[in-house]
């Protein structure tokens, strides 16, 4: 028993080792690539349910009360990385929406890659998320490669744009 209990500690020891490595060997955001970050000009408070972010939070809210987001605080994309890319759930809220009464849902996420060009892609497939007294839209958003990525949903006559890095 001891034994296992020696074992576990030590993979687990190690898990956190590689994790704190591949933390501090990413990429550093190149400066032409003018990520959305945590900033006093770039908060947003968003209405209840939800809570303002304090200063050192992980993630913060942008936008407005038309349409807003929660962001990694560092204007870095995580998420689950693949062949195809890196992707995330991605949440889009709007003050005072009525969920229930709209579907489809009516907004339309894109994103481009702005350090080289490339093609738009679409994220057609948005649904409802309901999270207690939250609700929201909701996309997964899957960004295919590394660089610096502009997002933008549009929800009828609302729009809203952020950049983020992918490593």
């Amino acid at each position: 028993m001891r034994l296992a209990r020696t074992i576990v500690a030590s993979l687990a020891l190690v898990a956190i080792g590689r994790a704190h490595a591949a933390e501090n060997s990413k990429t550093p955001i190149p400066e032409s690539c003018p990520v959305t970050r945590s900033a006093p000009e770039t908060q947003f408070t968003p209405p209840p349910p939800h809570k303002a972010a304090k200063a050192g939070d992980p993630m913060f809210w942008y936008g407005s009360d038309a349409l807003y987001v929660s962001l990694y605080s560092d204007g870095r994309w995580r998420g689950i990385t693949s062949p195809s890319g890196t992707r995330n759930k991605s949440f889009w809220y709007r003050k005072d929406a009525k969920w229930l009464e709209e579907y489809p849902v009516q907004l339309k996420i894109t994103a481009k890659r702005i350090d080289t060009g490339g093609p738009m892609i679409a994220f057609p497939r948005v649904n409802n998320a309901i999270m207690g007294k939250e609700v929201a839209m909701l996309t997964m958003l899957e960004l295919p490669e590394r660089g610096c990525w502009q997002v933008t949903g549009n929800y009828k006559s609302d729009h809203l744009s952020w950049v983020t890095w992918v490593d």
